[in-house]
């Protein structure tokens, strides 16, 4: 056992806010998903149904780091924080270390060259990261939509035609659930869905050739059909949905995309998206104890 070890114990159920504070001064220093300090996003890993949370204290009483592993389908998620100022003392190690007792997969909302280097030494692997990008919607660039492209609004006669752009859009991106429009719907619309921000273009003849899909302060979706790529339909939808969150009183808006889609990334930097953090998941080998 090692110092940092011993500065570790079972965390109390009332310590929520205390790891939200914690997350908040991880994501001023590291960047990342700004959803992640919220109080609400740390109790679904840190007092999760059927999981495991410790933390460490420093002399002041103040969080100094902090772990956790939960249940998620068929397998069980680790995850860790810890203050920028007290790193190097080996609080890191010693929570992964824990994490990997019991957790199959570790996931992080603020990917660090240091924790990055922790994850390869116990052996893990990257399995999925993606770039958390923000818009200030006091700057939107002009992009118009292409000659002859109209828009068309989120409406209970329009939903059948946004699920099949989604659909021909994503159909073959790695991965991709192939989801009906029940399921599709089903994740998409919850309280924060904003249907006048969510367009779909339709050019003269009335085919659908893209859509974005937006909730409260984020881009959530935008695809568009293999047929009308490199016409600047995606760009065009993109900063008409920021256009409509503008009119709404809306600051700003957030996006994730995938690092393995190098296009969308370079899509969003020119339209002035700007990087805030990575978010990534990591597994072990199968053989691994």
């Amino acid at each position: 056992m090692t110092d940092a070890d011993a500065l570790f114990a079972p965390l109390a159920a009332d310590a929520v806010p205390a790891v939200a504070r914690l997350a908040a001064r991880c994501l001023a220093a590291d960047g990342g998903l700004p959803l992640a300090a919220g109080e609400g996003f740390t109790a679904r890993r840190y007092a999760a149904e059927g999981g495991l949370a410790i933390g460490a204290y420093g002399p002041d009483g103040t969080l100094l780091a902090a772990a956790a592993i939960r249940p998620t389908g068929s397998t069980v998620t680790g995850t860790a924080l810890v203050d920028p100022a007290a790193r190097g003392r080996g609080l890191g190690a010693a929570a992964l270390d824990w994490c990997l007792g019991g957790a199959d997969v570790i996931e992080t909302e603020s990917l660090t060259g240091g924790a990055a280097a922790l994850f390869a030494d116990r052996g893990l692997t990257m399995s999925f990261a993606e770039d958390v990008m923000r818009h200030d919607l006091k700057e939107i660039p002009d992009v118009p939509l292409p000659a002859g492209v109209s828009l068309a609004g989120w409406a209970p006669d329009t939903v059948s035609r946004f699920h099949a752009v989604y659909r021909a859009a994503f159909a073959e991106r790695p991965g991709f659930p192939d989801w009906d429009q029940q399921q599709w719907t089903a994740w998409l619309v919850d309280d924060d869905f904003r249907p006048p921000w969510s367009l779909l273009a339709v050019d003269a003849s009335g085919a659908d050739l893209g859509f974005v899909a937006c909730g409260d302060g984020w881009l959530v979706q935008v695809g568009t059909t293999p047929a009308a790529r490199g016409r600047g339909v995606g760009a065009a939808l993109t900063t008409a949905a920021l256009r409509a969150a503008a009119a709404d009183g809306a600051s700003e808006m957030l996006l994730d995309v995938n690092v393995d889609n190098p296009v969308a990334a370079e899509l969003y930097r020119r339209l002035g998206f700007t990087v805030l953090g990575r978010r990534a998941r990591f597994t072990r080998p199968a053989s691994a104890g």
